[in-house]
């Protein structure tokens, strides 16, 4: 890219005035005028002409230009270096005029090299991966189409493009750029630098695009600049980089500031934020240092607020400073750009999650699979289970059919179960953590083929090229089959995810899919079992996820039969519409609080003490919190309640009661079931005996279970060949074209 004479002019001076350390500014001497004199001491001066004009000619000028005055100067005993600088490469010919006077004749590119080789820079960083903006099979960077998104800048209604972001930063604009995992902030900083590299000139400043998370423990802007540099492999160009940074000649581009720490989760807010802050020291050092334009990206939820993040990261004097947000999902035409761009012509149905790693999963899956869930209709909790069971499939035919598809679901449930204990939402899970997992499930060391499937899971990504440790690549599926692995836990009433307190707790959609498995499998009061069971647990994250699962849905009364929570983490915890008991939740950490109509009072021995809550919906302030809640900070309050956003399964109640008998006589421990325990639903309710009956009956004709007589009536037990099928119905639901599922599918239930 060409850049005006007048800033080729500025940046070249700008070089030079670092290479020699001494300003270099226009000067006239014997009665001519040079685009830029250095005096580098008394008895020392550099001499610099700098055109565009590529000809001979021009540059036989400039040489005519400096001869006589170097000439002179060395009569009276002073040194002086002449250099012709041109925008582009000179030819032989240009140069070898030049030294046959003992002057340089170069392009900016050389001239800049001699003090900071960017050239070399630039090709050993873009070899590099830009923050998690790799490809999830080889940890490279990611080669797919960019597809341009619009940034917005909710505080002033404005919407920027990775272009506007450029020209900003070459104005010296400060950018903080936020976002969910997988949104794209990694691919924007790699697109920004792209476009820096390519107008240096235009810009006087050379990019710098920094991963944070491989400087957590610095302290300075100098470690962070210097293991950036070794990182790299250009350890010897740390002394001229910093001098470009405290001189205005270096835009950086910083990617995850949160994850320079582990998230804290500290009991009072004010400890928080100082350790936080302190977390931040060496970037906010570094950005302090800096007198170019600064884009520094994370995850918004690592601080509590913009106030505290501007603060943290050292931006509260900075220039034109701007908050952006990067769109968590793409348009419905992004969407469909981004399928066209690799062949895919399915249409983009409305119930698709757009996050951009949703579809980098989608188009690893075979054509027919795509197409497949793309022409389906269903609900957001059937979408994960069928697509998570798709991507299982797909990996079952990678090794020839030889590892079953819920097998390797179990095997993913086992992996994020082991990422609850990681610093990172995404985990970091080592080839050990890897084998442990499969041998868990398998019951033995992986085979060729478990080897196989075991190198290339679709879920999982390399973190970085040089590390064979892994990474869950959606933040979606892991929540999901957290909640799996959860519901896992309830089913066997075992604490095999682990007795120790969690680090990771389940999100929204996690707990949300748990409360649906809840309800669907009528696990209530085994849910209520395992917390009386387990009520003294040191994880009493788990026992509060439980909790947060069973108040989502429904209009029952709830008593937790005096259960006292401490140091627990909810995702959310609905309190509208139903009576809550006998339960106290003390010093934990809440993230949305719903109170809207909310019928309990201080009878029912409930209590919220001393607890962090993120957000609380239905109250608009602080003074129309209950008196059952003592001592809570509230970081914010929504005056419209989250509800309508909770949605219940749509099953009818025949496909319900369908896969609450196959759960129990296939997959709860024991040889079968006696009638009676499969006629019960959640919270002691019983089904219509008719249909009830009716799908007994249907289990029967098809040969997917057998009964024989017991001493209370009929037990029914599971005919076992059958059991991968009714794993790939409970997995598909909506979407299943089985047999079975269809006429089940079809039964009314009777009034």
């Amino acid at each position: 890219m060409t850049t005006t004479w007048k800033l080729l002019e500025d940046h070249i001076r700008g070089i030079a005035s670092l290479r020699w350390a001494a300003v270099c500014r226009p000067e006239h001497i014997d009665g001519v005028d040079f685009d830029g004199v250095c005096r580098v001491s008394p008895d020392e001066l550099i001499i610099i002409e700098i055109t565009k004009e590529r000809t001979l000619q021009k540059v036989r000028a400039d040489l005519n230009k400096i001869i006589p005055t170097k000439m002179r100067l060395a009569t009276e005993g002073l040194i002086c270096r002449g250099f012709v600088i041109l925008e582009s490469e000179p030819t032989d010919s240009m140069v070898e005029a030049g030294q046959n006077s003992h002057i340089t004749v170069c392009s900016a590119a050389d001239f800049e090299r001699a003090f900071f080789d960017f050239k070399s820079y630039d090709k050993l960083r873009s070899a590099l991966p830009f923050g998690s903006a790799v490809d999830s099979k080889t940890g490279e960077n990611d080669t797919r189409e960019f597809i341009p998104v619009k940034y917005i800048d909710i505080g002033r209604d404005k919407t920027f493009t990775i272009d506007e972001i450029t020209v900003l930063l070459q104005r010296g604009s400060h950018i903080v750029l936020s976002g969910d995992y997988g949104t794209g902030k990694s691919r924007c900083v790699r697109e920004v630098y792209t476009k820096l590299r390519g107008d240096v000139g235009g810009s006087s400043a050379f990019p710098l695009a920094i991963n944070l998370r491989d400087h957590w423990s610095s302290s300075s802007a100098l470690e962070i600049i210097a293991g950036h540099l070794g990182n790299v492999g250009l350890g010897n160009s740390v002394d001229n980089i910093m001098r470009l940074l405290n001189s205005g000649h270096l835009i950086l581009l910083l990617d995850g500031f949160d994850e320079i720490g582990t998230q804290i989760h500290d009991t009072r807010i004010e400890d928080r934020k100082a350790l936080r802050k302190r977390t931040a020291q060496g970037v906010r050092d570094l950005i302090k240092k800096c007198k170019a334009g600064v884009l520094i990206t994370g995850r918004s939820h690592f601080f509590d607020g913009n106030e505290e993040m501007i603060e943290s990261l050292g931006l509260s004097q900075a220039h034109d400073l701007s908050c952006i947000e990067v769109p968590e999902t793409f348009s419905a035409a992004e969407g469909v750009q981004y399928l066209n761009a690799l062949g895919i012509t399915a249409a983009l149905p409305e119930w698709l999650p757009r996050k951009p790693l949703v579809f980098q999963m989608l188009v690893e899956l075979e054509t027919e699979d795509i197409e497949y869930l793309l022409k389906r209709e269903y609900g957001q909790f059937e979408f994960w289970s069928v697509f998570i069971y798709a991507v299982c499939r797909r990996e079952s035919k990678g090794v020839s059919d030889s590892i079953a598809p819920q097998t390797i679901k179990l095997i993913l449930q086992h992996l994020a179960a082991k990422t609850r204990y990681s610093n990172t939402f995404a985990g970091r899970l080592t080839p050990s953590d890897i084998d442990s997992a499969y041998q868990s499930v398998v019951g033995s060391v992986p085979d060729q083929s478990g080897r196989q499937l075991l190198s290339r899971m679709c879920t999982l990504g390399r973190i970085e090229p040089e590390s064979p440790d892994r990474q869950f690549i959606d933040p979606n599926v892991l929540d999901v089959l957290r909640a799996d692995a959860l519901i896992s836990d309830i089913a066997s009433m075992s604490e095999k995810s682990g007795s120790m307190q969690w680090s990771q707790s389940l999100r929204f959609l996690g707990t949300v899919h748990a409360a649906q498995m809840i309800r669907t499998y009528d696990l209530d009061q085994l849910s209520f079992s395992y917390l009386h069971k387990f009520g003294a647990s040191r994880n009493t994250k788990r026992l509060g996820e439980i909790v947060s699962a069973l108040c989502l849905y429904g209009e029952e009364p709830l008593d937790f039969r005096l259960l006292t929570l401490v140091g627990s983490m909810m995702p959310i915890l609905m309190l509208s519409h139903r009576t809550v008991s006998n339960l106290i939740v003390r010093q934990s950490e809440i993230e949305l609080l719903i109170l809207d109509g909310t019928p309990i009072n201080t009878s029912h021995d409930f209590s919220l003490e001393d607890c962090i809550i993120s957000s609380v919906a239905g109250v608009s302030a602080h003074n129309g919190l209950p008196i059952w809640i003592k001592g809570a900070e509230v970081i914010s309050f929504e005056r419209l309640s989250n509800s309508a956003r909770i949605k219940e399964s749509s099953l009818t109640p025949g496909q319900k009661l369908f896969l609450s008998m196959i759960h129990k006589i296939f997959f709860q421990p024991g040889a079968g079931r006696e009638e009676g325990a499969l006629l019960k639903g959640g919270y002691g309710q019983k089904y219509h005996p008719k249909l009830a009956d009716s799908i007994l009956k249907i289990l029967i004709k098809q040969g997917v279970v057998e009964r024989f007589k017991g001493d209370d009536g009929w037990v029914y037990k599971p005919v076992r060949r059958f059991t991968e099928r009714m794993n790939r119905i409970r997995s598909e639901l909506t979407l299943s074209e089985d047999n079975l599922w269809k006429e089940v599918s079809l039964l009314v239930n009777p009034r």
